[in-house]
């Protein structure tokens, strides 16, 4: 099973079964996280600027975000940072009447400033996107944190639950990072990818009414709705996989084999 280097640093090539487990992976994912909804999306890697600059991102991670250029002019187009961006427009100035929920697929890129493993820049990410009252986003939560806790150990793949913040840009997003953490809003399973090395590979997080107020989407009682979401690395998974079991599927313990395919 094969993750190849390239020449550009944070940017791997996946081969052979690797390729083909990450398919059955995407699969599991989506029964295990996906709950009440059916609703799958494949999203490419491009995402329309003015989305990322409504969501915040622009303002919050520039220092991660990459423009789309053409003969030197930036073009309406930013590449995708994070999956669950494609998915709040599809939203935009409803009511629900009901928590909603989606599953999606993107690949995305960071100008991450480190190279080391798993700290990639384009990389793949399957994200579940849950829409609701605040009781209805919290509870889902942290349901999703603890089934995707019990499955990383039915891999193998030993993780550590911990509150987490995103790397916001400046004094401002320090500060906000500092409330992010002390708030409990966000929160990654961790696990090695390499010796001495642990990564991020789940992380989950309540956004409040953040992109409700953004994007015009409110609850049934006119309220800016409130959103959640749940991100899975898919290539920092299959790292921490070949860390834990070694580069020979065939090799793998039975069980993980079954737990990555049913």
């Amino acid at each position: 099973m094969t993750a190849e280097p390239t020449p550009a640093p944070g940017v791997i090539l996946i081969a052979g079964a690797a390729e083909e487990l990450l398919s059955d992976v995407v699969r599991v994912l989506r029964r295990l996280c996906a709950g009440e909804s059916e609703r799958h999306l494949r999203a490419p890697p491009v995402l329309d600027a003015a989305v990322a600059d409504r969501a915040g991102y622009a303002t919050s991670f520039p220092h991660l975000l990459a423009a789309v250029s053409q003969g030197g002019t930036a073009t309406d187009l930013v590449l995708t940072p994070a999956a669950c961006y494609h998915a709040y427009p599809l939203y935009e100035g409803r009511v629900l009447a009901g928590p909603e929920e989606l599953s999606v697929v993107a690949d995305c890129y960071r100008q991450e400033a480190t190279t080391e493993p798993g700290r990639l820049r384009s990389f793949r990410m399957f994200e579940t996107v849950r829409l609701g009252t605040p009781e209805q986003c919290l509870t889902w939560r942290d349901d999703r944190l603890d089934r995707l806790a019990r499955w990383l150990e039915a891999l193998g793949v030993k993780s550590a639950a911990s509150p987490a913040n995103d790397p916001f840009w400046g004094r401002t997003g320090r500060l906000l990072a500092d409330a992010q953490r002390a708030d409990g809003l966000k929160w990654e399973l961790a696990a090695d990818v390499a010796d001495g090395i642990r990564q991020a590979v789940v992380s989950v997080n309540y956004h409040k009414e953040h992109f409700g107020a953004a994007f015009g989407i409110r609850a049934a009682d006119g309220t800016p709705a409130h959103t959640a979401c749940l991100g899975v690395g898919l290539e920092r998974l299959l790292l921490a996989l070949r860390h834990a079991h070694g580069p020979v599927l065939e090799r793998w313990p039975t069980s993980v084999r079954d737990a990555l395919t049913q």
